[in-house]
């Protein structure tokens, strides 16, 4: 589970009980309700929420050494699941706000910043954090000196050490030190160091000196305009219009630290509005928009789509208004769609050892296939037109989510589990390389008919213009032999490539790449860009990048409308500038190909920067290394062991083996491949 510092702006909120007749009349004494004191602001109020919804916390903040202080150090010591990192500055008074909240009526405060003037984040510890969220930098002078130089160093200290940042405003006194302030240029100076940011309508309306009435419009503006300051993720939330999230682009979503990049490619361009969840009794708005802010901060830490996130963000605040602690149990009562991201009972939890998966296989492709799956893993007869098994996909069919996506034996989705304890499923190495992202999606595929044509784009084609995290490379271990088709035999101009695909000439398209046999064992890489098609008859194992995009030159005999779905919404002038048309000679194409008799264990070295992939041969015991594998079982039956015992595991078995999970040693006679992601 990812660890969130929440820093700056901490109080006491002194709450006084208003009936009806409460009013400032000089010279009298009117009656009110009980006092509340309660630990407030930013901190506590957001660390409060977090907590809750079980995510580890860090709080950073400062206090005085008076009593309101003293009170700060204690109430933060038994908030549940947070660790207080509260500094006591000597001879200094604690911040505290006066809460006068009559009934029916909106929060007036009178507050005093006290020792919260003295905080620039130099006293903030990252150590142990994976997302630091800064807490209202208006209330915060000493953050806001030359215009906002503090505030830049400390974002940019944990920008430095590989976090993901998060900050939220509060409303501007617009005849306070702050009010005088150009917010405008703050924000355009310290939101290309901020990854999410998620003020209230009603702060950056009054941040930004606006007069106009709070509509939908504005809100949708104002999220755009912090978008295009630099920020990666905007949430703004309008009270009872909503919340309007929005999403930059995929290049700016992969700079934004290990908790947000790995979901780069999930949140790209999103833009949603999402309504409020309604109470029956509203108890308080007081720490509402602080919970929405958890709610959103603690289902990116567990991985979550934007819609997801949205859902658990208002989940949470309705929770908060009505006097509530967002549990995920109080969350779920009120949104049970967000079960995909906090579960029935809260985050998933790992499994304790491997685990074998069964046939993940999608309806209704565009291709014959199934039956040749079906009989590799002792299965029945699958439905027409089922020709891949996604094994350990966390990658969705294009267009389809959540189709492809495996759902463990336990009914947890993948995603939300890996996302729930990275370091158990992944490994402390490749979180610090890669974050959150598997790198790594494995599929059997069974030909029933030629393929089409077809290329995938790399990386920064697909970064460019799909707002996709990675490309898709590809490479193939042999099952059942055949034909494949592999590269250009010769260079094709950009002309006569686009009249063959307008022209649907699949012969001439086919002719244009080198056949190559291939048999049982040959290992076959696949670079970005590279033409080719599998011919019919041909079962093998594919290891890629975990994306589902392809370029498809050719659909004239297959249940499609390549017009439509060939160009990935691209066009095919755009598209087909992904695709390679330089020719290779059989030499070059040779390069690409491990055969079985080779004594080489992988693939050929240029694919070790997406992916690896080895064929093990068990004779009496084989030892696999660490680190997040997925397993198919080629010949067999083989067995895992491992402290807790033996796994059985016959002949076409799938299985997942977390980072964490001891089970190492393979037993039996037989053979068995191992996917993995690219070294850390």
């Amino acid at each position: 589970m990812h660890t969130i510092a929440v820093a700056g702006h901490i109080c006491v909120d002194v709450t006084p009980e208003l009936g009806p007749t409460a009013q400032l009349t000089p010279g009298r004494l009117i009656e009110v309700g009980p006092l509340a004191l309660e630990l407030g602001g930013c901190v506590a109020n957001t660390a409060r929420a977090l907590g809750a919804l079980g995510v580890p916390v860090l709080a950073s903040a400062l206090t005085g050494d008076d009593e309101l202080g003293r009170y700060a150090q204690r109430a933060v010591a038994e908030l549940p699941g947070v660790t207080g990192r509260l500094t006591a500055c000597p001879g200094r008074a604690t911040s505290y706000s006066l809460v006068l909240e009559p009934p029916r009526t909106d929060r007036t405060f009178w507050h005093h910043t006290g020792v919260n003037c003295d905080f620039t984040g130099a006293s903030v510890d990252l150590d142990g954090a994976d997302l630091l969220h800064v807490g209202y930098p208006s209330l915060l002078p000493g953050l806001l000196t030359d215009g906002g130089t503090p505030l830049v160093e400390l974002l940019g200290r944990a920008r430095a050490a590989g976090l993901t940042t998060s900050i939220d405003l509060a409303v501007v006194d617009p005849d306070s030190a702050a009010g005088r302030l150009d917010w405008a240029a703050i924000l355009a100076r310290v939101l290309p160091l901020v990854d999410i940011v998620s003020p209230s309508a009603d702060d950056l309306v009054s941040a930004l000196r606006l007069t106009e009435p709070v509509t939908p419009a504005l809100v949708e503006t104002l999220a755009d305009r912090l978008i295009g300051w630099g920020a990666a993720v905007v949430a703004v939330s309008a009270g009872a219009g909503g919340v309007r999230l929005r999403a930059g682009s995929a290049d700016r979503l992969a700079a934004a630290g290990r908790v947000l990049a790995p979901l780069a490619g999930r949140w790209a361009g999103a833009a949603r509005w999402q309504a409020p969840i309604a109470v029956e009794t509203v108890a308080t708005t007081n720490g509402a928009g602080d919970a929405c802010t958890a709610g959103l901060l603690a289902a990116i830490a567990r991985g979550a789509d934007p819609r997801s996130a949205a859902l658990v963000a208002v989940g949470a605040a309705a929770a908060a208004v009505a006097g509530r602690r967002p549990t995920p149990d109080e969350v779920l009562a009120r949104v049970p769609a967000a079960g995909a991201v906090l579960g029935d009972e809260g985050p998933a939890r790992p499994p304790a050892g491997p685990i074998v998966l069964p046939a993940n296989q999608p309806r209704d492709r565009f291709y014959r296939g199934g039956s040749r799956i079906a009989a590799f893993r002792g299965d029945a007869a699958p439905p027409p037109n089922t020709p891949e098994d996604w094994v350990g996909s966390t990658t969705c069919v294009r267009g389809q989510d959540p189709t492809g996506r495996t759902v463990l034996p336990d009914g947890a989705d993948l995603a939300t589990a890996i996302a729930a304890d990275p370091e158990y499923w992944l490994g402390a190495a490749h979180l610090a390389r890669y974050g959150v992202d598997t790198k790594l999606l494995v599929k059997l595929l069974d030909a029933g008919q030629r393929l089409p044509v077809h290329a995938h784009p790399d990386g920064a084609f697909a970064r460019a213009e799909l707002g996709a995290a990675h490309g898709k490379a590809e490479a193939w271990s042999i099952l059942a032999g055949g034909e494949v088709h592999l590269g250009l035999r010769r260079t094709v101009e950009p002309a006569e490539l686009r009249a063959l695909v307008d022209g649907q000439d699949t012969e001439t398209l086919i002719e244009l790449l080198h056949r190559v046999p291939v048999a049982p064992g040959d290992r076959v890489y696949v670079p970005p860009g590279v033409l080719h098609a599998i011919g019919e008859g041909v079962l093998l194992a594919e290891v890629q990048e975990p994306e589902d995009l392809s370029i498809l030159l050719e659909w004239r005999d297959f249940d499609l409308d390549g017009t439509v779905d060939g160009h990935l919404g691209l066009g095919f002038d755009k598209a087909l500038q992904a695709v390679e048309r330089t020719g290779r000679t059989p030499a070059e194409v040779d390069a690409l190909i491990v055969r079985s008799d080779d004594r080489a264990a992988g693939l050929p070295a240029a694919a070790d920067e997406y992916f690896r992939l080895e064929r093990i041969d068990v004779a009496g015991r084989a030892v696999l290394g660490d680190g997040f594998v997925v397993l198919i079982v080629v010949d067999g039956p083989l067995a895992l062991e491992g402290p807790a015992g033996g796994v059985a595991l016959p002949a076409g078995a799938t299985v997942l083996l977390p980072a964490g999970c001891p089970s190492r040693q393979l037993h039996g006679q037989g053979r068995a491949l191992i996917a993995r992601p690219p070294a850390a």
